[in-house]
């Protein structure tokens, strides 16, 4: 009885591609297993219920891997052939109908445009957003240098926001703690590989480490194209006078994004915890959350542990105007104070002496030399920034309609146009979108920011209902994280990071429609 409780098509699906994962980058079994593995998950998204499938993806994000079709064509990850089959058979079973008569009513109006807009606009502001910006990025082709970049980066995003609108049609107030210890599975995934790794970081040599990270483990996971990027432009090390330190960054190809998935992951994670009742899994949470807190402080992010000065202001100023009790704001504090009371004993990690190397004497300056690097615009990572953000604002000027066409930022640094795989960018999200769509993209995209800080903060500020008002609160601050650390990067554009955020995003969007629908209280203040 109780076995078969656990023996589900979704814990078998999942269990068999982690095992596959697991295999293939031991070099037990050839990544064409994973060309198995991707045809049930297939099946798995055609019969089971869309439901079952998000969930599936969910937990797998970390696991979702690029497939080798051919020697020259090996990075198409599964996850695009997934999201686009659950959103077809979701169109298809569930939305056609409305659909249409959503056109006939459009079409009603067609002959007082204003009237037309203002209802679009009314009705379905996300989805009006959406294709706006949509548009935005076709148009803005015209000024790509690599067209076939350009396209290829509009279907990245399609593909991508198709699971938001997937996620926001099934999740309900009945099952949303179900997606977040889903979502939890995936976080205990990539912690125990940091963990892993950071061990493994004293006892290897440094290039072995490399070697097996990037030419094993990444072209494993994702690929020759991205196996060869990780070991000529890692981001994997820490360097100081004359030492190397692990920047973690665990079962992702780089250290920006790690961290992004992480802050999501703990949202999810300290929700969960409001509701829960069995004490020893409550504990288990707050173990959890405070390894999360240590990934992302030895990710070595600086714009990471800069950008938490934020969602502290948030919750200092929701304390001052009384938005909530005290008791719900001190559970929401857990993992900043979690992170902050960690910071001094990373110490023990970037003080240490990895990869084999030699005793230096200078490594007790390391945690400190990291944390000054974050204001001095001399250091070479900061330097290098000042002089992109420099450029782009040239571009910007230069090409303030239609920009440079999405995909192309790297142009503006006469680069090809394939280093965008690279990490080629603005490093600041708000830049590099003004500088690809020029600014009419830029407005659509605050807007769409505003729209979703918006849904997060009235899902706190006026729901009655405790855990789905403590959702909206840890949403509304770990979106503010990240939108702040978006200024020194666009990490969240990674698929993995992305996918999670549609699926946070989706899940606001759900709950707070089922709170309009129920008709709790909008009034703002709690």
């Amino acid at each position: 009885m109780v076995l078969s409780r656990y023996l589900t098509k979704l814990n078998i699906v999942f269990a068999m591609q982690l095992i596959l994962v697991a295999l293939a980058v031991l070099d037990v079994l050839p990544r064409e297993a994973f060309l198995f593995s991707a045809g049930i998950f297939v099946l798995f998204a055609l019969f089971e219920p869309i439901e079952e499938t998000v969930f599936l993806i969910a937990r797998s994000i970390p696991i979702l891997v690029a497939l080798p079709i051919t020697d020259t064509f090996d990075s198409l990850n599964m996850w695009r052939l997934i999201v686009l089959i659950i959103f077809l058979k979701w169109f298809f079973t569930s939305q056609l109908t409305d659909f249409f008569e959503n056109i006939k009513t459009i079409f009603a109006k067609i002959s007082r445009p204003p009237e037309m807009i203002a209802f679009a606009w009314g009705k379905w502001r996300i989805e009006f957003l959406a294709a706006l910006l949509f548009l935005i990025s076709v148009f803005s082709i015209i000024k790509a240098d690599d067209l076939e970049i350009a396209i290829k980066r509009i279907i990245y995003f399609v593909n991508l926001g198709a699971l938001f609108f997937v996620v926001r049609s099934i999740i309900s107030k009945e099952n949303i703690k179900r997606l977040a210890l889903n979502v939890l599975i995936s976080g205990i995934i990539v912690v125990a590989v940091g963990i892993i790794q950071l061990i493994t970081s004293y006892l290897i040599y440094i290039d072995n480490f490399a070697e097996f990270w990037a030419l094993q483990f990444n072209q494993t996971l994702y690929g020759a194209a991205w196996a060869n990027i990780a070991i000529n432009a890692n981001t994997w090390f820490a360097y100081y006078y004359d030492t190397i330190h692990l920047r973690m960054f665990a079962s992702f190809p780089d250290t920006h994004s790690f961290p992004l998935y992480l802050l999501m992951i703990i949202c999810f994670a300290i929700t969960l915890v409001i509701s829960e009742k069995r004490k020893q899994f409550r504990y288990a949470l707050y173990f959890f959350i405070a390894l999360a807190s240590a990934g992302l402080i030895l990710s070595g992010t600086r714009g990471i542990w800069a950008s938490i000065v934020f969602p502290i202001m948030f919750l200092i100023y929701l304390l001052w105007k009384k938005y909530a009790d005290k008791n719900l704001l001190a559970y929401a504090t857990i993992p900043l104070i979690f992170f902050i009371a960690l910071l001094p004993f990373s110490y023990i990690v970037f003080g240490s002496t990895q990869f084999k190397l030699k005793e230096s004497v200078y490594k007790q300056g390391v945690l400190k030399e990291r944390i000054k690097s974050i204001i001095d615009t001399s250091e070479t990572s900061n330097h290098g920034r000042i002089f992109i953000w420099k450029e782009t604002l040239k571009s910007i000027a230069q090409n303030p309609l239609l920009g440079v066409g999405i995909g192309n930022f790297p142009t503006i640094l006469k680069q090809n146009p394939t280093a965008t795989k690279a990490g080629s960018s603005a490093h600041n999200l708000y830049l590099n979108t003004f500088a690809e769509l020029g600014v009419f993209g830029f407005i659509v995209f605050m807007m769409l920011i505003y729209e979703i800080l918006k849904s997060a903060w009235k899902l706190f500020a006026g729901n009655q209902q405790l855990f789905e008002r403590f959702f909206g609160l840890n949403a509304a601050i770990y979106l503010i994280w990240i939108l702040w650390y978006s200024m020194t990067d666009v990490a969240i554009y990674d698929e993995r990071a992305f996918l999670l955020l549609m699926i946070l995003l989706g899940a606001i969007f759900a709950i707070r429609n089922y709170v309009n629908s129920s008709g709790l209280n909008q009034s703002g203040r709690a």
